[in-house]
């Protein structure tokens, strides 16, 4: 998806996931309401929806903490001094080794926020540019 940016690109890699959903569920059946009731057809489709909006969300977060700490020439062990408090089923993103998706357990989006907050800060005052 050449030309798009970052939020754009996981926009619509998270609408594609719920056209594929939605498609599935009318071409499967497996949310006809006739079968499950229409409270848990809406149920599921709303749910999924969050689900998709969530995945979008903490995605483009994991990308911005990415993005602050490869331009401020930060670390993982950087990243952890950043965040107090860290319990130890908690972790911080890797600017070393990113992944492609964000972890969905491992990296809360607490703690994400955190950074982002810290290091929108200190990019601001070296002049880095915002992330796109």
């Amino acid at each position: 998806m050449p030309g798009l940016t970052t939020k754009h690109r996981w926009a619509v890699i998270s609408v594609a996931i719920y056209v594929v959903f939605i498609l599935a569920a009318v071409v499967i059946g497996f949310l006809n309401p006739a079968r499950i009731g229409l409270q848990w057809t809406i149920f599921w489709v709303v749910a999924v929806a969050g689900l998709c909006y969530y995945f979008y969300f903490k995605n483009i977060s994991y990308r911005v903490v990415i993005y602050y700490a490869k331009k401020l020439d930060l670390h993982k062990a950087d990243l952890a001094s950043l965040v107090p408090n860290l319990k130890d089923t908690q972790d911080v993103p890797d600017p070393d080794r990113p992944n492609l998706l964000s972890p969905f357990i491992g990296i809360p989006i607490s703690v994400t926020n955190q950074l982002t907050e810290q290091l929108i800060d200190q990019a601001q005052q070296a002049n880095i540019p915002p992330f796109q």
